[in-house]
């Protein structure tokens, strides 16, 4: 029987969780309190952790009770029945997991938790990444006595010579601390015997890029050890169940051709060309061939807020360009483009149609016709193999019983060296980046901090209505129009700023990408109570409601008026992006491409055993 508890309420977990810690717990009462909180410390904003507790003492109380004190998620599963041992405590937690990448570790204080930003930091391009004792500046003396020295080496040679293949590359096989990228597990085939739960997971998951990063064993906190002769026989037994599993024979057809079919790209300035743009350029730095379609070769007719595309009198000739590739990556909802395609080339014929969805539709002026299209194109959208969104309403939105898999890919950031930020008296420093259109909300913004002297906004960006919003500022000394800056500059504007702002008043905007930018630079994110973008700064920031220059003026004030507060918003905004990478939404788009080109039952490239070892 399992028993559970649900997230504590004061952390809820919206949306994604940006890792799920996986912690199997056998009369460890005595760790738990301490366990906690160094969690607490090492991990980022958004995590979660799920204790999976299999005691004859008070473990899952003393963890239940941990959760009223913990700025993460915290689940406690207590199983009557410990099916599998610890390895099957293991899989329990995993399957609860929500997160793209979940870590495992022991629940004794023997694998440190301060290690976890590391493991995290070696992960991408990998499908496990193992805290190791035996490589590097690893350290094992934490085993204490001569005797388990000597056990722990013998077992891993024993196991390396035994099944070879990516558990002889790993120098700490038998390592119980790890973390593992979820998508890559198939846990259907997990059968696990005892404590060596990694070797199960290689093994059955047929996993092949792994990275090891050097840890130390810490002596045990408190309680004693589990480890024992019975043990040793159970290990023995799992090795002959390993040995006997069919190697995994991955195929290797070589790199992927994918045509990504977009409304925006470069040159284009717009956050769904910016990300198309590190689509592209990571999806080719990792060997496949990545072509686009765009308004760039297609140009559109735009009429006002409205926009046509010239896609479908074009249809033949594109059909015949689609059908060279393996894939097609749709960006949309975009009228007469993405709904074309996935009328004419969609329902799972032909090439394979991996759809984002960014937002629903939402045009100013128009508001129930925009209704009516968000509801029709749901309907289409059904046609793809594969719905990929950036928060969790969209996805909740996307799914329906029988139509494609959905799944939530939030877009990522460069994480750059944190800014030092003075102390300062001065304004609050208030900072806006995006197009100047009606949607954005300046309309409200503006009026919100025009002449108040704690407040000092700067807005970069252009765009046809700039004109109208530098006439509602009416010259007041404390708000600057910059226009459209270099790269270069728009970092140090994020750097040297203190907040963030998004006050965008209609779902077109979704997610928030120049927010997570400004949050990996420190900056708190004040945003508009819109879904994706709430989802996003999460308990980091500040969110206000919509078309209400009151509310948002107010949330300034008071970020301007409590410095402390400010202080402790920043750090969480920073460790909100630090879970957030380019290269993990990357990996992410080419995982969710090779499952759906496996579930039409093609061929595609996985790699050889690899094996890197990090710091």
């Amino acid at each position: 029987m399992l028993t559970a508890t649900a997230p504590h309420p004061a952390t809820p977990a919206v949306g994604h969780p940006v890792v799920s810690v996986v912690v199997p717990t056998f009369d460890e009462a005595g760790n738990v309190d301490a366990l906690m909180d160094r969690l607490a410390a090492a991990l980022p904003a958004g995590a979660e952790v799920i204790v999976v507790d299999d005691s004859r003492d008070d473990t899952a109380a003393r963890a239940r009770a941990a959760a009223d004190r913990v700025p993460f998620a915290l689940t406690v599963v207590h199983r009557d029945e410990p099916t599998g041992g610890l390895g099957g405590a293991v899989v329990v937690g995993l399957r609860a997991a929500r997160a793209d990448w979940a870590v495992v570790m022991d629940g004794d204080l023997q694998h440190p938790p301060a290690t976890i930003p590391r493991l995290l930091a070696a992960a991408p391009g990998h499908d496990v990444v193992v805290a190791t004792r035996y490589a590097g500046n690893g350290d094992g003396s934490g085993l204490g006595s001569t005797y388990r020295h000597v056990v722990s080496r013998a077992s891993k040679a024993l196991a390396a010579q035994l099944l070879g293949g990516a558990v002889g590359a790993m120098s700490d096989p038998l390592s119980g601390f790890f973390a593992v990228r979820r998508a890559a597990l198939d846990l259907d085939a997990v059968d696990p015997i005892g404590y060596k739960i990694l070797l199960e997971l290689v093994v059955r998951s047929g996993l092949t890029r792994i990275a090891e990063v050097p840890f130390t064993f810490a002596p045990r906190h408190a309680e004693a050890s589990k480890s024992t002769a019975r043990e040793g026989l159970r290990f023995l037994r799992h090795l002959r169940a390993l040995r006997r599993t069919p190697v995994v024979a991955p195929a290797a057809d070589g790199p992927l051709r994918i045509l990504v079919i977009t409304s925006e790209a470069p040159p284009i300035v717009s956050g769904i060309s910016r990300c198309v743009e590190r689509l592209t350029v990571g999806l080719r730095g990792r060997g496949h061939t990545v072509d686009v379609l765009s308004s760039v070769q297609m140009p559109r007719l735009m009429l006002g807020e409205y926009r046509f595309s010239p896609l479908l009198a074009h249809w033949r000739r594109v059909a015949r360009t689609i059908a060279q590739y393996d894939v097609v990556n749709l960006h949309g909802p975009v009228p007469t483009m993405s709904d074309v395609v996935l009328l004419l080339a969609g329902a799972r014929r032909g090439v394979p149609v991996v759809y984002t969805h960014h937002s629903a539709l939402a045009v100013r002026g128009a508001e129930t016709l925009s209704e009516l299209y968000n509801r029709l194109h749901r309907v289409l959208s059904g046609r793809a193999d594969r719905i990929l969104t950036t928060s969790q309403y969209y996805a909740d939105a996307q799914r329906r019983a029988g139509g494609p898999p959905v799944e939530v890919v939030p877009w990522g950031v460069d994480l750059r060296p944190l800014p030092t930020r003075p102390r300062t008296d001065g304004p609050l420093k208030v900072l806006f980046v995006g197009q100047m259109r009606p949607y954005k909300g300046l309309e409200w913004l503006i009026p919100a901090v025009a002449g108040r002297p704690e407040l000092q906004l700067t807005l970069i960006g252009d765009g046809a209505h700039r004109v109208d919003y530098e006439r509602l500022a009416d010259s007041s000394d404390n708000v600057l129009f910059l226009g459209r800056v270099s790269d270069q500059d728009l970092h140090r504007a994020y750097d040297t700023h203190d907040v963030v702002v998004l006050p965008s008043v209609t779902r077109a905007e979704a997610f928030g990408l120049v927010v997570l930018e400004g949050m990996a630079a420190g900056c708190v994110p004040v945003v508009s109570d819109l879904p994706g973008v709430r989802d996003l700064v999460d308990h980091a920031g500040v969110v206000v409601p919509t078309r209400d220059a009151d509310a948002l003026g107010a949330a300034l004030l008071a970020l301007a008026g409590d410095r402390a507060r400010l202080a402790v918003l920043s750090r969480r905004a920073r460790r909100r992006a630090e879970g957030l990478g380019w290269d993990a939404c990357v990996e992410r788009y080419e995982a969710a491409v090779t499952a759906t080109l496996r579930a039409r039952g093609r061929r595609v490239r996985t790699a050889a055993p690899t094996l890197r070892r990090a710091g």
